[in-house]
């Protein structure tokens, strides 16, 4: 067998377009595979929040994080705290997702994202109100975890509250629900001294006014568990469910305690 009939030389007498394949073939498929990976974190430097990511539970990590961020920004001085608690609130919640939370936040401060690209992620892909309205939990208990709230962070997360379709009660509600939950808080720290529950602070939660009927307590009872009841989150992760849960409890506390002020 004459072996030299089957010897190619592949730079003379190889076509062309193979040779250019084979050469440029592996640098484009690479490029192409490094702006596909690439492409959220090149939306991300343009204050975008990308639109094409998956509803799991890593990627609404990244929009609470994208707007905390924003939030942050807004009162720098209380940067240590909010991470702390960013940290420690995703810890607790979210103890089986795979986040970079480090990473994440430095990226988010130093690129700030433009927070309707985010609302309208999460108003595409959270249909349910129950749902949606976590992210305001979170973003009220990050303002005034170390502090009150200060205007320009107020009127942020009313942004927020309005593009997520959500009432000014709605927002009212929740600041007063973490205002109660913080004062309890406080008071278990020192226990030496006697706990007194706030009327106001309750009457806030609930949003009645001082001359409330029995009949008005329930109705605003209702309206507020058709949307914060833990059992609408029955088919939501675990995080979701134990969230609805601790901030459920400053409702009922209200409604009870209010409704025994009713009844004296």
């Amino acid at each position: 067998m004459n072996f030299s009939l089957w010897y190619i030389d592949p730079l003379t007498d190889w076509p062309p377009w193979i040779v250019a394949t084979l050469f440029f073939g592996p640098l484009v498929f690479g490029a192409i595979i490094y702006f596909y990976f690439t492409r959220h974190a090149r939306s991300w430097r343009k204050g975008i929040f990308p639109n094409t990511l998956k509803p799991n539970d890593d990627n609404l990590l990244e929009a609470y994080l994208a707007l905390a961020s924003r939030l942050m920004l807004l009162n720098p001085k209380s940067l240590k705290g909010k991470t702390q608690f960013i940290n420690e609130y995703f810890n607790r919640y979210f103890k089986l997702s795979n986040y970079n939370f480090g990473d994440s936040l430095v990226f988010s401060l130093k690129y700030p994202i433009k927070e309707e690209t985010v609302t309208d992620w999460i108003n595409n892909n959270w249909t349910k109100d129950s749902m949606r309205v976590q992210l305001i939990y979170f973003l009220v208990g990050l303002a005034i975890q170390t502090e009150k709230l200060t205007p320009r962070e107020l009127i942020f997360i009313q942004e927020i509250n309005s593009k997520l379709g959500f009432t000014a009660d709605n927002l009212n509600r929740i600041i007063a629900i973490y205002t109660t939950y913080y004062e309890e808080k406080q008071q278990q720290e020192k226990p030496s001294s006697l706990f007194v529950h706030s009327k106001k602070s309750f009457l806030s939660v609930l949003g009645l006014k001082e001359n409330y009927s029995q009949s008005d307590l329930k109705t605003a009872y209702r309206s507020m568990a058709k949307l914060h009841h833990p059992d609408n989150y029955a088919t939501e992760s675990e995080a979701q469910q134990k969230i609805a849960e601790e901030k459920f409890i400053q409702i009922q506390k209200a409604y009870e305690y209010l409704l025994d002020k009713r009844k004296v």
